[in-house]
């Protein structure tokens, strides 16, 4: 899933009631706006929540979640819903308040939803080979428009996001590990303002990054998680 950006940070922790919410009001309530799906784009068609704090229950298909019905979600675990209406996502908990991390975003045609322990992997056992042990942030200067730029993985990565400076409103180009000049020809567009974001990678030492802009004098901030 490609995360969308909030309005500002404080959007991103939502506090869960015992009334039946749309999942925008309460971004909206956490991040001191009032805006139509929360300021993002109604493109979007993938969430992760996490409760963090407590249990809740959720809905997706218009009917309204009670303190005893609807999809449980426990403390600690994460609903990824991919391919899905965030319309009538709607939120609660049986009492008290529930804090949450939520986090929109948009989804290729072959993600599919679940739901597990936060930084589970799909096999059994630990999940130490999930957990990022050292974080490094890296700059890229694009200096000259519509011509491919490189950036190297390190090696055993877990994760990595990366887009444009927060001051550029360009789109960008992406291909993975293609040719050199694959990244005008065989890439997705990452729209502007947008991050890209892949974690619980499995990839081989020296994996390429290759993208490009269509403006020059831009700056990409890539970091990585291993």
């Amino acid at each position: 899933m490609l995360k969308l950006k909030h309005q500002n940070i404080a959007g991103s922790i939502i506090t869960v009631t015992t009334t039946s919410t749309l999942w925008s009001d309460l971004v909206n309530t956490a991040a001191g706006t009032s805006l139509r799906n929360a300021g993002f784009d109604f493109k979007a068609n993938g969430v992760d929540i996490i409760p963090l704090d407590g249990d809740i229950r959720f809905q997706e298909d218009g009917n309204a979640p009670t303190a005893t019905e609807g999809q449980p979600l426990d403390q600690n675990h994460i609903y990824q819903g991919r391919n899905t209406s965030l319309d009538n996502l709607r939120l609660i908990c049986a009492s008290g308040t529930v804090t949450c991390y939520i986090q929109p975003g948009v989804c290729n045609n072959y993600e599919s939803s679940s739901i597990a322990a936060a930084g589970a992997s799909s096999g059994s056992g630990d999940n130490s080979d999930l957990i990022s042990n050292t974080v490094v942030h890296e700059s890229v200067t694009m200096t000259t428009a519509n011509t491919e730029y490189t950036y190297t993985l390190p090696a055993s990565i877990k994760g990595f996001e990366m887009r444009l400076d927060v001051n550029s409103s360009e789109d960008f180009k992406l291909n993975y590990n293609g040719s050199a000049g694959d990244s005008a020809t065989d890439y997705i567009t990452i729209e502007d303002g947008e991050m890209y974001w892949r974690g619980t990678l499995a990839l081989p030492a020296g994996f390429v990054l290759r993208f490009q802009s269509p403006t020059a004098a831009q700056t990409m901030k890539i970091v990585t998680y291993s």
